[in-house]
């Protein structure tokens, strides 16, 4: 059984159905959770359809970024953001709320898929978006992460660092690679100060993917034929690498790399 109990994370791409399934599990042991998105509505729908309701005194829906989507935000919940309009005031929120913030997980995905011939400076420049969100998103919590006795950051991306990825996609590949590389170097700096960083790969997970990233049935099936398991990755499978990282009993695990893909990358 891992210490959870009490703690407080603050998620990134908890909307999504891998997040979401992470959301669950960390209140189903004892955490409060602060869910971010990229729009107050889009966390509070989150809530509302994906999130066990007996635990809604534990979790709080909010805009990562205010400012990014500003009309809608500060209209969907005034209350808020008049007097809180800065990404680093809603880390402040969460603590207020909560009491501390222990466990910082950046999941945050979204991405439209090109070749390395149809790739741009601007496409380029969204997929890295991906990395500026965790880094901003960790510096903005690392006053309340220095309070807490066991800190941590995950760092949750795909494997496509590694390999090149399924589809071809440069900015893609790049962009996890940034944000693995920004686990090992935060696990350097940020060890010595009590905060563990550590980073979990996942392969290509049919619950969780956009359309455009579906499989046709040959894709499927070629891709399973790859995967020493046998199998595609669901949601649920992150559950148990996420419970272990984000508990006080991982205070000896920095800079790892956990690979959630049944072996597709060996295979």
């Amino acid at each position: 059984m891992f210490t959870l109990k009490g703690r407080t994370m603050v998620i990134t791409g908890g909307a999504g159905n891998n997040g979401s399934t992470i959301v669950n599990a960390a209140l189903e042991a004892g955490m409060n959770v602060a869910l971010l998105s990229g729009m107050h509505t889009k966390a509070q729908k989150a809530i509302a359809e994906k999130i066990n309701p007996k635990y809604r005194d534990h979790v709080i829906g909010i805009a990562q970024n205010p400012k990014a989507k500003w009309e809608e935000n500060l209209a969907a919940a005034p209350e808020i953001y008049e007097t809180r309009e800065h990404m680093s005031d809603m880390i402040r929120l969460v603590y207020e709320r909560f009491g501390s913030v222990d466990v910082v997980v950046n999941a945050k995905g979204g991405h439209i898929r090109y070749d390395f011939e149809h790739t741009d400076k601007a496409i380029w420049r969204h997929s890295m978006e991906v990395v500026e969100s965790a880094f901003v998103n960790a510096k903005n919590a690392l006053p309340y992460l220095l309070e807490s006795k066991a800190a941590r950051i995950i760092n949750i991306t795909t494997c496509d660092a590694r390999n090149g990825g399924y589809f071809l996609d440069p900015s893609f590949a790049a962009a996890r690679a940034g944000l693995e590389a920004l686990t090992y170097e935060l696990a350097k700096e940020l060890g010595p100060k009590g905060i563990t960083s550590n980073c979990i790969l996942v392969g290509h997970c049919e619950g969780d993917v956009p359309e455009e990233d579906a499989l046709s049935d040959e894709e499927r099936a070629k891709m399973i034929s790859k995967i020493p398991v046998g199998r595609m990755m669901v949601p649920q499978d992150l559950v148990g690498a996420f419970m272990f990282l984000a508990s006080e009993e991982a205070s000896f695990v920095n800079g790892a790399r956990i690979d959630i893909n049944g072996g597709l990358i060996v295979g």
